[in-house]
């Protein structure tokens, strides 16, 4: 009897253990989201939305396998949006130094064109003090007027200078401002009526391929194709599928920040444009794969959706000289052996 009963009693320790083990998990959770630094609005409010569907799944009863799904959706959540942060911080750099550079070259200018004004206003002031000590009214007149034509003439070049850097540097302004809201533009949901990504994507893709190939340069391409998207539209919504794939292209990008470029190759493909070697892009493939596998967590009207795709990697290697018609045949005949 008293074995049942520190048996029982044990048991019902243990049942405590795990409720406040997953109620500790949940404020986590709950913690790391209130706590995410907002780099963008857009990023957070979609990370914080990711872990609060993590959270309810864990607080609907979890059983073991459960609980390590998800451990696993966190930490995909979790290492995407440091990836993400830490892309836009790298690109905040390079504008502010890019800022930074052009106000310096056109502060150099503005200095230069002044010590060029004074130098040269100097020099005309010399001719003019030496000229006065001449008797000769013809020579002091020819004087004076050379000098104010020269005087002239440098305050216009200082100025045109001037304007020339103005123009330089509100075009350098006008680009960093192109680029941020292009940034802010490829972060926004289109709207439903909006044409599929993968219709825009190609174009990009391709054109990438073209310049480098233009540029006589050795790069290669990572395709990955998603095995099970057909599957998975017999079983979840569109506007659920789609969010999904977005997202799975947005975790392939962080993958690969610039100069790389990942793009959706068609439907059910994706593809990162790399200037490595094939060899150095077959080890990463192994790790993009493992990334890509991991869960995405997805609400819709209250119901939340563990999301999990089946991609297939492979790389195709561009060396200069190559007949570009046989590097499209052999992509082609990747993609095909990659969807099985």
């Amino acid at each position: 009897m008293i074995s049942l009963r520190k048996t029982a009693t044990e048991l019902d320790r243990l049942e405590e253990l795990h409720r406040t083990a997953v109620n500790c998990y949940a404020q986590a959770l709950q913690s790391s989201g209130q706590n995410a630094i907002e780099l963008d609005a857009t990023q957070a409010a979609h990370f914080r939305s990711q872990l609060q569907a993590l959270r309810d799944k864990l607080q609907a009863g979890a059983d073991a396998r459960e609980l390590a799904s998800v451990q696993s959706g966190f930490d995909a959540e979790l290492k995407d949006y440091c990836e993400k942060g830490n892309a836009q911080l790298k690109r905040l750099r390079k504008d502010v130094e890019a800022a930074s550079a052009a106000m310096e070259a056109f502060a150099s200018s503005v200095t230069q064109s002044e010590l060029l004004l004074d130098a040269g206003i100097k020099r005309q002031l010399n001719q003019l003090n030496q000229t006065a000590a001449s008797d000769n009214i013809e020579e002091i007149r020819g004087a004076i007027h050379t000098a104010t034509a020269k005087i002239a003439a440098s305050v216009d070049q200082m100025r045109t200078d001037n304007q020339l850097s103005i123009a330089q540097l509100k075009d350098e302004i006008r680009l960093l401002h192109q680029e941020v809201q292009a940034a802010r533009r490829s972060k926004t949901t289109p709207p439903p009526d909006a044409k599929p990504a993968e219709a825009a994507a190609p174009p990009a893709v391709d054109s990438r391929i073209a310049e480098l190939v233009g540029k006589n340069s050795t790069f290669s391409v990572l395709l990955v194709v998603v095995r099970n998207l057909e599957g998975l539209g017999n079983v979840y919504s569109p506007a659920v599928l789609d969010t999904a794939i977005r997202n799975f292209q947005s975790r392939f990008e962080t993958i690969f920040p610039p100069p790389a470029m990942v793009g959706r190759w068609a439907k059910d493909q994706f593809a990162a444009i790399l200037e490595t070697p094939s060899s150095d892009v077959m080890d990463m493939s192994r790790e993009v794969v493992r990334r890509l596998s991991t869960p995405f967590i997805e609400n819709e009207q209250g119901a939340t959706h563990s999301i999990v795709f089946t991609p297939r990697a492979g790389v195709i290697e561009f060396r200069p000289g190559q007949d570009m018609a046989k590097f499209q045949a052999k992509l082609k005949q990747l993609a095909d052996a990659l969807a099985g």
